[in-house]
């Protein structure tokens, strides 16, 4: 995840686990995906678009990095908040071997639908990647603006 310092240049930012209010001490938020490894780098999407999400997460956080989709699980029994400008991604099986993917995008104060794509076949990690993509650019690019209108006016 990217963040950026006062100055409004971005810095990296390698903590994806925060403790969960109210769970056990030091069990993360986010855990990562089955086949990644124990470094904290999320598995490609890809390997996961072909079969159904277990059924103790909400959903998959998704992050573009150098043209793929990188997935990190979100448990059930974290909070229900989607991180601001991240991607959630959740599916479910549907009719003839297809799935139904809907991605809701995190915002400051909430979380918003951002897309639905019915009945996709195989590997849809593909068809979904412009969309996340592009919004998360987009989301990076307002912050900065933010940051740096702020700035300017203070």
């Amino acid at each position: 995840m990217t963040r950026y310092d006062r100055c409004g240049r971005p810095r990296c930012d390698h903590s994806s686990a925060v403790p969960a209010k109210g769970g056990s001490a030091g069990r993360p938020v986010l855990t990562l995906i089955r086949g990644s490894d124990v470094d904290g780098v999320p598995v490609e999407l890809s390997t996961l678009t072909r079969t159904p999400m277990p059924t103790d997460v909400r959903g998959a956080i998704v992050t573009p990095v150098q043209g793929t989709l990188m997935a990190t699980w979100m448990p059930l029994r974290g909070p229900s908040r989607i991180p601001q400008g991240r991607v959630l991604l959740t599916w479910t099986p549907a009719d003839e071997g297809r799935t139904d993917v809907t991605a809701r995008l995190g915002l400051a104060g909430a979380q918003v639908l951002l897309a639905v794509w019915p009945g996709l076949r195989g590997d849809w990690s593909g068809v979904v990647r412009p969309t996340v993509a592009e919004v998360t650019e987009l989301h990076a690019a307002l912050r900065l603006a933010t940051v740096v209108l702020d700035r300017l006016t203070d």
